[in-house]
């Protein structure tokens, strides 16, 4: 696997408040077509944000979560619209990848939430939306610096809200610290 941090080849960086770096490799799991993947480190915490939409994609992205250094929790926030995950990848989750912490929204979150909770995850540790801008909501006041999350189903525009609001939120945690 090859890991290129983009921002360190442009000359006009400065002190950006977030890092954006890019998984870009041929690595596979069990020869399983890589998935394309984000890394954005913001206030300490390190977003994923994984594109694909098949399991194979998404078992992929779950290897890069495991494999990632992460001094506080692995979470997973997954957009189900258009996605159709069910019970099993849920339970997968935590039992396989060692996440401790689901939020979901669309159409299938209940169900990839129910099989978080099967596998022995805590009522507080998995939220169900109804729909991503109140997934990010709810994920921004739970995390921590430290914290690794995966972006599942998520697209860009929702991608960049959440950088936003936990940009926000620990500035303004920073200030009312100080």
């Amino acid at each position: 696997m090859e890991w290129i941090d983009t921002l360190m080849l442009d000359p006009k960086r400065e002190n950006a408040a977030s890092e954006d770096r890019r998984f870009d490799g041929d690595s596979s799991v069990d020869s399983i077509k890589a998935v394309s993947a984000r890394v954005l480190a913001v206030q300490g915490v390190s977003l994923l944000h994984a594109v694909g939409r098949s399991s194979e994609e998404l078992t992929a992205a779950l290897e890069i979560l495991r494999a990632f250094r992460a001094t506080g929790r692995r979470v997973v926030l997954c957009d189900t619209s258009a996605l159709t995950p069910g019970r099993q990848i849920g339970r997968s989750l935590v039992e396989d990848s060692g996440v401790e912490a689901v939020v979901s929204c669309g159409t299938h979150g209940r169900d990839l939430a129910i099989g978080a909770r099967d596998a022995g995850l805590d009522l507080a540790s998995v939220i169900v939306c109804s729909d991503v801008k109140s997934a990010c909501e709810a994920l921004v006041h739970r995390l921590c610096p430290g914290d690794t999350v995966l972006l599942w189903g998520v697209d860009q525009v929702a991608c960049n809200r959440l950088v936003m609001w936990l940009e926000k939120q620990f500035s303004e945690r920073t200030r009312l610290a100080a």
